[in-house]
């Protein structure tokens, strides 16, 4: 063990802190009068051998003695006037020097002295030692250097004393004392600790207890409350002599009692919920009990915490009612319908009874919000959900879906069919009759009227997103029934029912803001360098989730929504690039769209288009229209001056899917177009198929003697990539492989930002 080691040990038996500098200078003064004193006595009783050798050494050891005095006064009257560190080396160093003196009458002067006189010294420092023991305690390090500076000189001087009579033996006893005042003062030293960390833990398991922000109580195993801190006695409003030696037994609340009872034999306890408290305030607790031992592990009591929960309780009512309910009428909304919908069907009553669901929605509102606007509209649904309250409340359940749409459910009607059937009637002629009456909002006498789809439930039916279903189903077959009343029939066709409510809801789509434009990179492929974009139309239904347009676009060319969603889908892009531009982020050289060839031919398309790039600032290099293949030989002939008008004004054109078509080379001669796309059905078996590799190799040289901008689409992995490099590293491509279609937001994120 080197030097180093050793006085890292040394230094961590004791941290110096103010409490150690206090006890010393505390002592001092009491205990340096004795080491004055018995200086003294020393000096007097060894001066006719040693004259003024023991005079000089008692001026010197007095004069030490006086400045440790006056260090005690100073650190008494003025303890800042130092640092805590300062202060402890100068009673160490004037210490250490005290002992040092004292030792030189040991190993300097004893050998001169006659045996009598040597033992007298022997005793003297034996017992200065002893004493030094107990007054240096406070520091268990300098407790040892003062008792070796006066010990093992002795010891030494004691070997050579021949004229003394037992010298070995008496330095060997004095050997053996040293020994065991060092391991008394570490023993010391160490109970010292223990005892302090037992008066902190108490101190700080007494401060917890008075002092906890929780209410905490005792109580002994027959259950009496043997004490309490503060704050049980502010949280129950009770005064702490009325609670300390209550039995638990007595409370008049016995919710709580069996958590508290069992946590004595089985461990840690909770008890939630409501508790009513001696003055009979109602309150919602959290509380935990777990007993106590003594030192044998004997169960002594409990410790019960009480957390109240009132507050959160009554946030998270008022949070669950705002989560449910709707915010204009305060009727459920979908959450909540839902839910309670969930709590009908699990009803074991729902197993015998059947219930009637009646979904409405009012005609005409969409008239009323876009000509008096949505404040009307707002006071009309407030109007409505007043009335049906009124009529209804006490036997059903009434909510609104969103915007005018309201579900009414009476649950558990009858058990018997007919019965139901014949309820459903009357309460439809009820809902009927809250519309008789016009609604007088501002003066204004609205007339307003309701389509009301019927569902009667089955009992034992459990879907409640699929009963939801057939009721909107219903609701949308009434608008076109003869009274505005339908009921739900099971042997409707689905996939019709699908439609039907596919196309009545895309009517809303742009109105709802719900058609999202997501955007997938085009990019070089022997680089990855990104080129373009080609922005991607999908429909965010409310129900079904995100649609393509294979999906919807064909409902928007039977119900002629198709111009409306390709003028949005245009406005929003040329608004996208154009914010792009004011943000100075745009690195793209355009960004393709897809157009039904459909749309082309309507009238004054080109002229439309331009006006649109015109409101945004934009050239016509910014954006290149797609057309797919197959859309363009369907209207070849009506397409072509429209595709070769937009070419003579700049603006960039692709034919999309090619080679998916059956006569792709008839108007490739004919049209000057930009940009070829490659289908992704040529490449997706490239890697593995040597003859898809030769038909892709023949679109590309078609692609090349025609000067066309060639992307491969729909590429997926790095098989299909490597082969197209192989026959053509100039390409450009777009695929999951680099980028799946994506976010406006997230595409300038990830390919714009630096």
């Amino acid at each position: 063990m080197n030097i180093n080691t050793i006085i890292n040990k040394i230094k961590s038996l004791q941290n110096i802190n103010e409490t150690t500098v206090k006890s010393f200078y505390a002592l001092s003064v009491r205990n340096l009068i004795v080491v004055f004193l018995l200086a003294l006595a020393i000096t007097f009783a060894l001066f006719p051998m040693l004259k003024m050798k023991i005079i000089t050494w008692f001026i010197l050891l007095g004069s030490l003695i006086i400045y440790r005095i006056y260090c005690a006064h100073e650190y008494k009257k003025n303890p800042g006037k130092y640092s805590v560190m300062s202060w402890y080396q100068r009673f160490v160093l004037s210490a250490i020097l005290t002992a040092i003196i004292y030792s030189s009458i040991g190993f300097l002067h004893i050998h001169m002295l006659e045996p009598y006189y040597q033992l007298f010294i022997l005793s003297v420092m034996v017992g200065l030692s002893s004493g030094a023991a107990f007054a240096l305690s406070a520091d268990v390090r300098l407790s040892i250097v003062y008792l070796s500076i006066l010990i093992l000189p002795l010891i030494t001087t004691l070997l050579f004393l021949v004229d003394m009579p037992l010298h070995f033996l008496l330095a060997y006893s004095v050997f053996i004392y040293y020994i065991a005042q060092t391991i008394i003062i570490k023993y010391i030293h160490q109970q010292k600790k223990e005892v302090e960390a037992l008066e902190t833990q108490h101190t700080l398991l007494h401060s917890f207890f008075k002092n906890a922000p929780l209410a905490i109580f005792t109580f002994n195993k027959d259950l009496k409350i043997t004490d309490c801190n503060e704050q049980l006695t502010v949280l129950f409003n009770h005064k702490a002599n009325s609670i300390i030696g209550m039995s638990l037994n007595d409370i008049p609340d016995k919710r709580p009692i069996n958590a508290l009872k069992e946590s004595l034999t089985k461990g840690i306890q909770i008890y939630k919920g409501p508790y009513v408290s001696l003055s009979g305030e109602n309150f919602q607790i959290e509380a935990k009990a777990f007993s106590y031992v003594d030192g044998q592990d004997n169960i002594k009591g409990g410790i019960g915490i009480i957390e109240d929960k009132t507050t959160e309780y009554l946030a998270l009512q008022k949070l669950e009612h705002m989560v449910e309910h709707d915010v204009l009428t305060d009727l459920l909304n979908r959450r909540g319908f839902t839910n309670y919908m969930d709590e009908v069907i699990q009803d074991s009553k729902h197993n015998e009874y059947f219930s009637i669901l009646f979904y409405l929605d009012l005609n005409q509102f969409k008239g009323i919000n876009d000509s008096l606007g949505h404040a009307v509209g707002d006071e009309v649904l407030i109007h409505i959900s007043k009335r049906l309250r009124k009529v209804l409340g006490k036997e059903c359940m009434i909510s609104r879906l969103g915007g005018d749409e309201f579900i009414i459910m009476a649950a558990h009607v009858s058990k018997d069919e007919a019965t139901t059937k014949q309820k459903s009637e009357e309460y439809s002629n009820t809902i009927k009759s809250i519309f008789s009456e016009p609604c007088v909002i501002r003066g204004m006498h609205l007339h307003i009227r309701a389509s009301i789809g019927i569902v009667i439930l089955n009992p034992g039916y459990n879907d409640t997103e699929e009963i939801i279903r057939h009721a909107d189903l219903t609701m949308y077959h009434a608008k076109n029934a003869v009274n505005h009343t339908s009921y739900y029939n099971s042997l409707l066709d689905e996939k019709q029912k699908d439609l039907f409510i596919l196309q009545q809801n895309l009517v809303y789509a742009t109105d709802h803001n719900q058609l999202k434009l997501f955007f997938q990179p085009i990019v070089k492929m022997k680089n990855e360098k990104i080129l373009s974009a080609e922005v991607l139309l999908r429909w965010e239904h409310p129900t079904r989730g995100l649609l393509t347009p294979e999906m919807f676009i064909p409902l928007a060319l039977k119900a002629g929504l198709l111009s409306k969603i390709t003028w949005w889908l245009i406005d929003s892009v040329c608004q996208q690039i154009a914010t792009w531009k004011k943000e100075n982020v745009w690195n793209l050289e355009y960004i393709s769209i897809n157009i039904n060839s459909a749309q082309l031919i309507e009238n004054h398309f080109a002229k439309e288009f331009f006006k649109n790039l015109k409101k945004y600032q934009l050239s016509t290099n910014d954006i290149m229209i797609e057309i797919t293949e197959r859309s363009l030989i369907d209207n070849f002939s009506n397409t072509q001056g429209i595709i070769n008008d937009l070419r003579s004004h700049g603006v960039r054109c692709a034919i999309d899917d090619f080679g998916i078509g059956y006569s792709s080379l008839s108007y490739l001669k004919k049209l000057s177009f930009h940009t070829l796309k490659i289908d992704r059905e040529f490449i997706k078996d490239i890697g593995k198929s040597p003859k898809e590799l030769v038909l892709v190799s023949t679109i590309l040289e078609i692609g090349r003697q025609f000067d066309y901008n060639i992307v491969i689409e729909g590429i997926e992995n790095d098989q299909q990539k490597q082969a197209l490099l192989a026959l053509d590293d100039e390409l450009n491509y777009q695929g999951y492989f680099y980028s799946k279609p994506i976010s406006a937001n997230e595409f300038k994120r990830k390919f714009m930002l630096p």
